[in-house]
């Protein structure tokens, strides 16, 4: 089994992701900027980066660190460099020094974003055009991985937060239907996240196959946000009553512009794993059990 260290283990995606590696019986070393975390360093800083991976000399890592606020990315563009390139650069940085007579020691995991495509899809791996800052900074960021043994994952998924003071997607439709809250949800923004449990156990395939390239991850198929609500309702026997179909166009302004096409085709990922992806409905029905479980 392999002994991994986890970046960012204390969000949204590593507190699924940790204990479902363990259970598959890795050593996992978790990294983030909390007590949770064993290992706490700062990734924009080469000397603690080296540290830390100096102590823990994982044979993978899986990077999950990253500055998500898109328009937190677009008003500070250094931040978005220093929390989601830079890191890149630096752990790819130790896996050359660590490298023996050209043969890596190590593999890197990115997880990157579908934030990467802003045309009609959907999209193939080539299919790259960036909208906003924090796009490109992931971009640059799956650039410095290409120097390096690593697989690129570009992403979204949606589930059951296990992680105190932060939900999903699909966590604040839940919450708002059962408060019967009004919510606009957009017909015109697509997009084909996976559950977190399915992420997590497609990762735990990964670190062990550990395929080179960049690849596309999602559900075979894709729909818009508002179907996507209107589903899970569906699904979890939720009142709609408060839910309203709308357009992202007719929304406020946001200081950072959004793709509203974001469906990735996952053909590569299937080819190369030699596996069958599930469709977003039933990826949606798989939600059932845990959100009708008490929290």
């Amino acid at each position: 089994m392999a002994s991994i260290l986890v970046t960012g283990a204390t969000g949204l995606l590593g507190s699924s992701l940790v204990p479902a590696l363990r259970a598959a019986g890795h050593v996992v070393h978790s990294h983030g900027h909390s007590h949770a975390a064993e290992q706490q360093a700062d990734l924009g800083d080469w000397r603690q980066t080296a540290a830390m991976l100096d102590r823990t000399r994982p044979d993978c890592i899986v990077n999950l660190a990253a500055l998500t606020n898109v328009d937190l990315c677009e008003s500070e563009p250094q931040q978005a460099y220093r929390l989601n390139t830079l890191p890149v650069a630096h752990l790819a940085r130790w896996m050359r020094d660590n490298s023996a007579g050209g043969v890596p020691a190590c593999h890197l995991v990115q997880i990157s974003t579908d934030m990467v495509y802003d045309s009609a899809g959907p999209h193939a791996e080539g299919d790259v055009r960036v909208a906003n800052t924090y796009a490109f900074s992931k971009l640059a960021a799956e650039h410095a991985a290409a120097g390096v043994s690593s697989t690129v994952l570009r992403t979204n998924f949606f589930g059951r937060s296990r992680r105190a003071g932060r939900v999903s997607f699909s966590d604040w439709l839940v919450q708002g239907m059962r408060e019967g809250r009004a919510m606009t949800v957009f017909d015109d923004v697509l997009f084909t996240p996976l559950a977190i449990d399915t992420l997590c156990a497609l990762l735990a395939q990964v670190v062990q196959a550990r395929p080179a390239g960049v690849y596309n991850l999602g559900a075979r198929d894709g729909m818009s946000k508002a179907d996507f609500a209107y589903l899970l309702a569906a699904a979890l026997d939720l009142p709609t009553a408060g839910l309203q179909r709308g357009r992202s166009a007719d929304a406020p302004a946001l200081r950072a512009r959004r793709p509203t096409d974001m469906r990735t085709d996952s053909s590569l990922f299937e080819h190369t794993m030699g596996l069958r992806l599930p469709t977003l409905a039933e990826q949606i029905q798989s939600l059932r059990s845990d959100y009708l479980e008490p929290a």
